[in-house]
């Protein structure tokens, strides 16, 4: 058992009975513990503001009996037995109406959640879902819809009223948005959708990252259920959002890429622009004793902070402590955004940017052996009346004996009880007074139920109106037209608000030269949407050494000073990295995805697009240009900034602004030739490729926002080892062949039998286990040396196993008997002594592959080979060496398209 930490409350209702004990743990299920904090003077009730909550019977596993954990990250989550009501102010006295029997009837088993109501109080929104459908598969099974209650009219109905169109999708979380249109979260993926039809693949709702789910990302419609616009692009759950006073709406994000498991909150405008983080980032551990907590439901305090229920992601107890988060001022616990970015962000600080506004100590741990001595709050929100209080679902600290199973005060002679635990929480409604932390019930709870949700109608002030942006001077309507935004970063190699060099001096021809910068062009990657098992089952050995897929957008060049530039695709997610000239990534990728929307220009600091507010005080570490007619130093003089300007606006302004290319393509636009020679111009294309291009012709000419270059192991790797290179002279006869699988190879031009150069195998037989080229192996994770035997057959070569002495183990026998070698005849070999000779223990002996999967620059045992000087020199073109340096650092897929790949 772990008691949590008293509060200053708690030890003072043993001196001035602040506390009231409303329950004497006398063992009553419908008791109160010791520990709630009722004032002397109960705070009086405002009788004419309606509120509205969600009361359920206990949700209890028919098998164990114990309580169903609430998933924050399964928004779909299906547990019958929950009901909508609404009384006409928050007194016990008024009448209590069952909204949602309205529709179900009474004792039906469906479920409801996610109230929200509109700023003038006369609306309500809500997630409703049917009962189960019985023998039916979970395909077949009702969705969950957005419905509305209307106060002045008494009016029910479903958002969506069309039976086939409200249930294409699982609609969840819906919020108003100040014109009156419905923000909500769901899997439809309307606009990603309709993308991968444009792709050529059928219309699926995309996984997540951890390919468990259908990725839930928000939507907006009118208040009649059509206009269905996709506004988020993230590669897993963006949910539950609401509305800031400022306009945007502040959700929470699930990050799972590149191996991170991250939620925390971030923001939009209601046309899906400026997505970024607001919140929490590198606040994952703010529970007690640094354990792994969450910001669930976030809803708005009068003050203008946002409220949630700092709780874990799974809560086995549905409930966790309420916290106030001083989004204005902080997008960390110990990031304040006046101040220099942190190296360490997320720790505690003297103002952290997050506070508990809970009456005491709540413990948040979801540790099963934790008594939490103040209990619980499942749900929160203002009450909107003018007055310092919350309307909260709340459950105190309850105990149940192990011997009788009786449920028992938290008082301390229950907890000295050996093998004490907590009870089921017992959640009812209280008015909390956020000015003197006292807690008044509004009626007693009923044992075998729990309150989930809670909402008042109380008037709010209208938050701000941010219109869709649809042209004129906020968005480029031919790049609305083309489906192509702006990127602008101003450092690639700003991180964490320092840069890892002076890019002043980066930006001199005459201090370095385009070799000697530490990138050469930014890249541009994607996601490939993953399919469930029931659109495509296909193997997971498509994924090779990784569990993700991958496409190539296209390449920018880097500027001088470190600035990129450039279009980019919209409405899908993205990810950026930087590469040395020939193609080799040099950095790792952004640790979020970002989208952005037609027409629309992004502005970053740093690689880290979207990870990094807007609003944070700390300037670029690239100034740019230090007045109006600046030429920067040595540089071509036609080429004059502006005040600010980074070089990639400087030449956007006077050139256009950049478009990605396939290919890798270099001319020094910058360097002054009076000061020195410009630095030589290389071109890498597909287009030089003797072997089948992994992007069409059309995109190789030029770039559009629905290029996608999709790599094959199959289609477009192996078919640069398998290609016939030899040299003829100028009758037809071979001078030289220097064909990779013909070396490379188990066998000779004879049929013989050979090892293969360099113990590596480039043919595409014998399969793998997973059906897979022998070359995709040996290539990657390597496989076994061979030699031949006195018979010219290729066997693995082996070794002796020896001991931690340095001796061979020789081979016993079941009872532990050394077995000795023999003739053909039987006869035990005897050596030069006469003795007898083991048979040693041997393995064969590994051979690593020249490629690291995932990391081209980390491949120079492979690379070098082929640059000057190197044994195989020539063999292999630029063109080819960039193919199979983006192959890799892709994450070396068998297939990146899972359309390609063979089912299971």
């Amino acid at each position: 058992m772990r008691l949590a930490i008293f509060s200053k409350l708690f030890w003072l209702a043993t001196t001035s009975a602040v506390l009231i004990n409303c329950g004497g743990g006398n063992g009553d299920d419908g008791d109160q513990s010791n520990n709630s904090s009722v004032g002397d003077d109960a705070d009086a009730v405002i009788a004419d503001i309606p509120i509205a909550y969600i009361r359920r019977s206990l949700p209890l596993d028919e098998e164990t009996g114990t309580l169903i954990a609430n998933d924050a990250l399964n928004p779909r989550q299906f547990i019958a037995g929950a009901q909508l009501f609404i009384r006409d102010r928050a007194d016990a006295n008024a009448a209590e109406i069952n909204l949602s029997a309205r529709v179900f009837g009474d004792d039906a088993q469906y479920d409801v959640k996610d109230l929200a109501t509109n700023n003038d109080g006369s609306k309500l929104l809500f997630a409703m879902r049917a009962p189960e459908l019985e023998d039916a598969d979970e395909d077949e099974q009702p969705t969950w819809n957005i419905w509305q209650y209307d106060l002045t009219t008494d009016e029910l109905n479903r958002i969506i009223s069309d039976d086939i169109t409200a249930e294409d999708g699982q609609d969840v979380s819906p919020a108003y948005l100040p014109d009156g249109r419905i923000v909500f979260s769901s899997n439809r993926q309307v606009r990603s959708k309709a993308i991968l039809l444009d792709d050529g693949k059928p219309q699926y709702a995309a996984l997540t990252d951890d390919r468990q789910e259908d990725g839930f990302v928000l939507h907006v419609m009118d208040e009649f259920g059509t206009n269905l616009q996709q506004i988020t692009f993230n590669q897993s759950h963006d949910l539950q959002p609401t509305v800031l006073p400022n306009g945007l709406i502040v959700f929470n994000r699930w990050n799972r890429k590149g191996g991170n498991n991250r939620l925390s909150l971030f923001t939009t405008r209601p046309d899906g622009q400026d997505t970024q983080e607001l919140y929490g980032y590198n606040s994952q551990n703010t529970g007690n004793d640094d354990s792994a907590a969450i910001f669930f439901d976030p809803r708005i305090l009068a003050d203008g902070r946002v409220l949630t229920i700092l709780r874990p992601r799974e809560s086995n107890n549905w409930g966790g402590d309420l916290m106030a988060i001083d989004y204005d001022n902080y997008s960390d616990i110990g990031q304040d955004i006046y101040l220099p970015i942190s190296e360490e962000p997320g720790v505690a600080a003297a103002t952290p940017g997050q506070e508990s506004i809970a009456f005491a100590d709540v413990i948040v741990d979801n540790d099963p052996t934790t008594i939490a001595l103040n209990g619980y709050f499942s749900a929160a929100t203002e009450l909107y009346d003018d007055t310092p209080r919350l309307l909260v679902a709340r459950t105190d600290c309850r105990l149940q004996d192990p011997a009788s199973g009786d449920i028992l005060g938290c008082v301390a002679s229950n907890l000295a009880i050996e093998g004490i635990t907590e009870a089921d929480p017992l959640y009812g409604l209280w008015i909390y007074n956020l000015q003197n932390l006292t807690l008044q019930p509004l009626f007693a709870p009923t044992p075998g139920y729990m309150y989930t949700d809670v909402v008042s109608f109380g008037v709010r002030p209208e938050n701000t109106f941010l219109a869709d942006r649809q042209g004129g001077v906020e968005l480029n309507q031919d790049l609305v037209n083309e489906g192509a935004a702006v990127l602008h970063i101003r450092n690639v190699y700003e991180v964490a608000g320092e840069s890892e060099i002076d890019v002043t001096a980066l930006a001199d021809p005459a201090l370095f030269s385009a070799d000697e910068r530490p990138a050469r062009f930014i890249k541009i990657e994607k996601p490939v949407s993953q399919p469930s098992q029931e659109v495509l089952d296909f193997s997971n050995a498509a994924f090779g050494y990784t569990n993700v897929m991958r496409e190539i957008m296209g390449y920018a060049p880097v500027e001088p000073d470190g600035s990129v530039k450039t279009l980019i695709p919209t409405d899908v997610a993205l990810t950026l990295s930087l590469t040395n000239a020939a193609g080799q990534r040099v950095s790792g990728t952004t640790s979020v995805w970002f989208s952005a929307r037609p027409g629309q220009t992004i502005e970053s600091h740093d690689l880290n697009v979207g990870l990094r507010r807007l609003d944070e005080t700390q300037a670029s570490t690239n100034p740019g240009a230090p007045m109006d007619g600046y030429n920067f130093p040595n540089t071509e003089p036609l080429l004059i900034a502006r005040t600010g300007e980074t070089m990639a606006e400087t030449w956007a302004r006077i050139n256009g602004i950049r478009r990605l290319s396939v290919d890798l393509i270099y001319q020094d636009e910058w360097t002054n030739p009076t000061v020195r020679a410009k630095d030589p111009s290389f071109a890498y294309q597909y287009a030089n490729l003797q072997t089948p291009a992994p992007v069409s012709d059309v995109c190789q000419s030029q770039w559009r926002s629905e290029c996608r270059v999709t790599i094959n192991y199959p289609d477009h790797i192996q078919p640069i080892w398998d290609l016939n290179r030899q040299e003829l002279d100028d009758v037809g006869n071979v001078i030289v062949d220097n064909t990779c699988t013909l070396c490379h190879n188990t066998q000779n031009e004879n049929g013989g039998a050979q090892v293969p150069a360099g113990q590596l195998e480039l043919t595409q037989s014998p399969l793998d286990t997973n059906n897979r080229y022998r070359s995709f192996l040996d290539v990657g994770a390597g496989d076994v040396e061979l030699e031949l035997n006195e018979d010219g057959v290729l066997v693995p070569r082996l070794e002796l196993l020896l001991d931690g002495n340095g001796n061979p183990i020789p081979v016993r026998d079941g009872d532990g008997n050394v077995i000795y070698q023999t003739d053909a005849d039987g006869n035990i070999l005897l050596d030069a002594n006469g003795n007898p000779v083991p048979e040693y223990q041997t393995t064969s002996v590994g051979n690593p592959g020249p490629l690291t999967p995932g990391a081209a620059v980390a491949s120079p045992e492979f690379f070098d080979r082929f640059a000057e000087g190197g044994s195989h020199a020539g063999r292999l073109s630029q063109d080819e060496l960039k193919l199979i340096a983006e192959w890799l650092d892709l994450g070396a897929q068998y297939y990146n398209n899972p359309f390609a790949a063979p089912l299971n």
